[in-house]
């Protein structure tokens, strides 16, 4: 039997690392068995994993494939469930989605980030523009064994505590929702998020890269 009192929450280490790319894969599928990145990229799911790995391992802040982004539920000395998040802007003003970039940039083969080029105008309706001087959250994962723990609140908890560590003055946490998962929905309202607003793509060819066309901002005052 699980000891709930045994969870430990702490920032991600380099030993989390892979754990962390087993997040941000499952994350992406989003229970389903559609992995976009792959498709978006053209590239096996083990690549994927790989080139995650390494731009986890160059140890960037400031986005969602940064390491530190990451705080783990550790159980027994095992990463059993992460969450990803980090203050919109605060390293070296630069955004997110350009850190991201040129991680990938950097990382990934060449020839795939062209080929991405030519489905930038596919998933262009589902592509969130960040806030800046927001907390962003940003994959989630529990492994099956430790669901029911209310882990993610746990983790999500750490994070926008943290968040107010980096800027007192932060008022916002956001995140990112596929319409068709309604019980993550539920269980971010339960924690105080609202809609803020709703995306749709009618482009039949972006369920090939995200696992629904109806993607929400959802967000909280802190």
């Amino acid at each position: 039997m699980i000891d709930d009192s045994k969870y430990i929450i702490r920032k991600a280490t380099l030993d989390d690392v892979e754990f962390v790319a087993t997040v941000i894969i499952e994350a992406e599928k989003s229970m389903t068995n559609n992995f976009g990145l792959a498709n978006f990229f053209e590239l096996s799911e083990e690549d994927i994993r790989k080139y995650i790995i390494q731009i986890l391992e160059e140890e960037v802040d400031g986005c969602e494939f940064s390491l530190s982004s990451f705080f783990v539920a550790e159980y027994d000395g095992e990463p059993v469930s992460a969450l990803g998040g980090w203050l919109e802007g605060y390293y070296d003003d630069m955004p997110s989605a350009l850190l991201k970039a040129n991680l990938v940039g950097y990382v990934f083969p060449k020839e795939n980030v062209l080929k991405t080029r030519e489905k930038a105008d596919i998933v262009k309706a589902l592509q969130i523009e960040r806030e800046r001087g927001t907390y962003q959250l940003e994959y989630s994962y529990t492994r099956d064994d430790h669901r029911g723990h209310r882990l993610i609140q746990r983790l999500m908890m750490a994070h926008l505590a943290y968040a107010k560590e980096l800027d007192p003055n932060v008022k916002k946490a956001q995140l990112h929702v596929f319409e068709n998962n309604p019980t993550i929905i539920k269980v971010h309202e339960r924690s105080g998020y609202h809609m803020a607003k709703r995306y749709v793509s009618n482009n039949p060819l972006v369920l090939g890269y995200y696992p629904y066309n109806v993607e929400l901002l959802m967000e909280k005052e802190l």
